[in-house]
């Protein structure tokens, strides 16, 4: 299946417009993590503006798969 990861808060909207195949949800959740870490391995400082983002998982036809807060992730 493909899905999309996209960065979302109340305001803003950054939308994974290629998105990867991946063959279970858990592999997506993965990949999910893989790309929070390599947002915060760009800019140390990145963890405060990105505080109130949340990174949604979506299929193909939009419906989100899983939502990952960044609060909970970024430190």
């Amino acid at each position: 299946m493909r899905c999309y990861f996209n960065l979302i808060d109340g305001y803003e909207r950054i939308l994974d417009v290629d998105g990867i195949e991946v063959s279970t949800l858990e592999q997506a959740r993965l990949q999910a993590v893989k790309a929070i870490e390599e947002l915060l391995e760009e800019d140390d400082g990145i963890a405060e503006d990105w505080r109130s983002w949340t990174l949604e998982v979506t299929n193909e036809d939009g419906r989100v798969l899983l939502s990952i807060p960044l609060n909970g992730i970024l430190h």
